[in-house]
């Protein structure tokens, strides 16, 4: 089923692994940008509406998911609910090593504030080792799980799903996830457990200790239980290796060299399900 187009994706991939693309190939990756006519650009087809872009920085996958739950909300007339961690202190001996002499200055607290846990429940995943301190949720919301948890019923680390339901009260006036009810996407094999939906599953909050980078560039530890779950609107490149995608959304602004720019691309399955969002080096 390989399309001329195809082809020529395939033939710049090759090149690629190598730096070694020609006029040509870069010449027709351009033919595979969308345009800035959101009308006719790609993403406004409904195959491409809720794919997960993949891009370079943490930061960026950040900013992106914040904007993306946002949309969906408003397009699919959600109500948006706000869970948050619950946080104690901590103290990590693997500080220095893990982040350098230079950024080991440590705040070490016997409880944390109110003031300081509105610092933390707002710092990006990006900053927090990838546990969320607020989670913004609706249902049908895309997800990504975030760490092997039953893996016999395939709810590993990188397994998409939408959210479906949840269980959760509330702790100081917050609300504070027990449970939440995904439904796995594509899973590699369906899963049918006892008064549930089929792919539907649970996941329960983990307690973990975890390094928040502050923004005044100090690092502080805590114990942090949340459920580990991200929104699914954009992932890293690294995150999506391995994935073949029928729908592959990616930015290669920022991607620092070949390998990155193949990563990305090489999702594909073919050259009419790719989207290059905005200009590239």
């Amino acid at each position: 089923t390989q399309t001329p187009r195809d082809a020529q994706l395939r033939t710049a991939l090759e090149n690629m692994r190598y730096a070694a693309c020609t006029e040509e190939d870069i010449a027709f990756l351009k033919t595979l940008q969308c345009t800035e006519d959101e009308d006719d650009s790609k993403l406004a087809q409904l195959n491409f509406r809720n794919v997960s872009v993949i891009t370079a920085r943490n930061i960026q996958r950040d900013k992106i998911n914040e904007l993306g739950v946002i949309r969906f909300a408003r397009e699919y007339n959600q109500p948006l609910y706000e869970f948050y961690s619950i946080d104690t202190p901590a103290v990590d001996p693997e500080i220095k090593r893990k982040f350098g002499a230079r950024r080991a200055k440590e705040v070490k607290l016997k409880s944390i504030n109110p003031i300081i846990q509105n610092v933390l429940w707002d710092l990006p995943p990006s900053q927090t080792q990838h546990r969320a301190g607020k989670l913004t949720l609706c249902r049908g919301l895309p997800v990504i799980i975030k760490q092997n948890e039953a893996t016999e019923c395939c709810v590993t680390n990188g397994a998409e799903a939408t959210v479906y339901d949840w269980r959760a009260r509330q702790v100081n006036g917050k609300n504070v996830l027990d449970v939440l009810f995904v439904k796995l996407i594509n899973p590699p094999k369906n899963i049918k457990l006892p008064d549930l939906p089929e792919n539907v599953v649970p996941l329960s909050r983990h307690e973990k200790s975890t390094i928040c980078s502050l923004p005044d560039n100090t690092v502080m530890t805590i114990q942090r239980s949340q459920i580990q779950i991200l929104p699914n609107f954009a992932m890293t490149d690294f995150c999506s290796q391995g994935r073949t995608r029928p729908f592959n959304v990616v930015q290669l602004k920022n991607c620092t060299s070949h390998q990155s720019y193949y990563t990305c691309l090489s999702r594909s399955s073919s050259a009419d399900g790719t989207a290059i969002v905005g200009d590239f080096e």
